[in-house]
């Protein structure tokens, strides 16, 4: 008899986030996905958070995109969104917390990274990436 031992909790895989691969690193954004997984085709929403040692200049923004780890390129588009809203910019030693919604997620090839920002211009103020996903594919079967 083949049984599951008792007691047994179904344990989801959710994305994990880590520092991101540049010089010097930037520092490291709490970011929680939804859905998780992606899927493709719909809206994901990222809702990054994190305390930084600087004030956040205004013109800053939350960045979201998918990237391609075989060719290094970005697949679809960058999202972004301002950090700064009617209250101001977070400033030094204040966690943050900021919500992006991304419409419309491209196709993704088997293995894809998605990475989280805020940037001013060219500048990472902070950053996460969630390096080589695996896209999961779930199948419905229709009972009969």
């Amino acid at each position: 008899v083949n049984a599951i031992p008792i007691p047994h909790k179904l344990l989801k895989r959710t994305t994990e986030f880590m520092q991101c691969r540049q010089s010097p690193t930037p520092p490291l954004l709490s970011v929680v996905i939804s859905p998780d997984p992606v899927v493709p085709g719909n809206t994901e929403t990222f809702t990054a958070s994190g305390t930084l040692d600087i004030d956040i200049p205004d013109g800053t923004d939350l960045i979201a995109f998918f990237g391609d780890p075989s060719s290094n390129k970005i697949i679809g588009d960058i999202y972004k969104a301002p950090i700064c809203d009617n209250n101001g910019c977070p400033k030094a030693g204040i966690q943050f917390t900021k919500t992006l919604d991304y419409l419309d997620v491209p196709e993704l090839p088997n293995q894809y990274d998605i990475v989280v920002g805020v940037v001013k211009k060219s500048d990472v103020l902070a950053c996460a990436v969630a390096p080589n996903v695996t896209l999961t594919s779930v199948t419905f079967y229709k009972s009969s």
